[in-house]
């Protein structure tokens, strides 16, 4: 490892050790073979014989040999690994201030996931810009070897780009869920500079799963799928759609909008959680606050439903309204 390298891990540690204190937690024998010894060499004199051996003119057998098939890819199973080993903390950095010292420790690049306008009109000093729809096809932008911290405007396209991005291969990348509201309002230096984005080259992820990223991510609609207030999910179920909580079961059994279907977050892609999910009407994907809701995502996308929408306000929006509730 070079010196440069040997740096920017020793910054990543510090980084993550230092958001690991800001974060709160979640709401939820070695192979001793031995080796043997080969078989002694044994030698057999050859036959003595008056005769000469006969001449054969018969050319050696061919023999042809296949090679074994590639396994197809799993995009189920590489789905699972990535939201079954999601961190305590939900992948977010923290406050402003939280975000400034992880950044400080480890030299981490900073990716703006706004549109280009958004990018042009402000953004935090040193940040690239990635639109949220193109990430997946500039991994080559993505550095695996240093920290990664990802913002939109109000953290919900965060939300999606640091799961996108996890969900791709990397373990390096956090988001800052207050973004560039949450920036602002504390006084925080801004720019208008645009910043030439480094190739780091290609990540070495499995291409499947980095195309089925793209799949989803490009094919975002406008609004991002966003059913904002809570009057509008009530007309919405009212309709027919249901509520897909990703919570965890202990927050569900304390309280769920009636008829919702639970699949928590870490587990959306099991055989028993999928078959839950409808195929033939719309589904909206909440959660207690959205951050999670926003999370799940491209979980979903990328298994291959199109049929959602997302309830950012959550649990707290759905029950400072009044909104009807059952427990069990």
């Amino acid at each position: 490892m070079n010196m440069l390298r040997r740096i920017s891990v020793i910054g990543l540690l510090l980084a993550f050790s230092l958001i690991a204190a800001a974060c709160g937690g979640d709401d939820e024998s070695a192979d001793t073979t031995e080796g043997t010894v080969p078989p002694l060499e044994t030698t057999t004199a050859a036959p003595t014989t008056t005769d000469a051996a006969p001449e054969t003119t018969e050319a050696p057998a061919e023999t042809t040999t296949t090679a074994a098939p590639e396994p197809e890819f799993d995009l189920v199973a590489a789905v699972y690994e990535y939201e079954s080993t999601i961190p305590d903390g939900w992948m977010n950095v923290g406050d402003v201030t939280s975000f400034k010292d992880a950044l400080a420790a480890s030299g981490g690049l900073v990716i703006d996931v706004r549109q280009p306008n958004e990018y042009e009109e402000g953004h935090i000093p040193g940040a690239i810009n990635i639109p949220l729809r193109e990430l997946a096809a500039n991994v080559d932008k993505i550095p695996t070897d240093k920290a990664i911290y990802v913002y939109c405007k109000s953290g919900f396209r965060a939300g999606v780009a640091v799961s996108a991005i996890r969900l791709m291969g990397y373990d390096n990348a956090l988001a800052y869920k207050d973004s560039w509201l949450g920036w602002t309002e504390a006084g925080e230096e801004v720019s208008t500079d645009p910043v030439e984005a480094e190739v780091f080259g290609d990540p070495g992820f499995a291409p499947e799963l980095v195309a089925a990223v793209d799949d989803y991510l490009s094919t975002l609609p406008d609004g991002w799928g966003i059913i904002g207030a809570v009057e509008d999910v009530q007309t919405a179920l009212d309709a027919g759609s249901v509520i897909l909580d990703v919570r965890s079961q202990g927050e569900y059994d304390e309280g769920h909008i009636e008829g919702a279907i639970l699949t928590p977050l870490r587990a959306i892609s099991t055989a028993e959680n999928t078959a839950l999910i409808p195929t033939d009407t719309q589904f909206i994907i909440h959660c207690k606050s959205g951050w999670r809701a926003t999370i799940a995502m491209p979980v979903i996308g990328v298994l291959g439903f199109d049929n959602w929408k997302v309830f950012p306000g959550g649990w707290n929006a759905w029950t400072e309204a009044g909104a009807p509730v059952v427990t069990g």
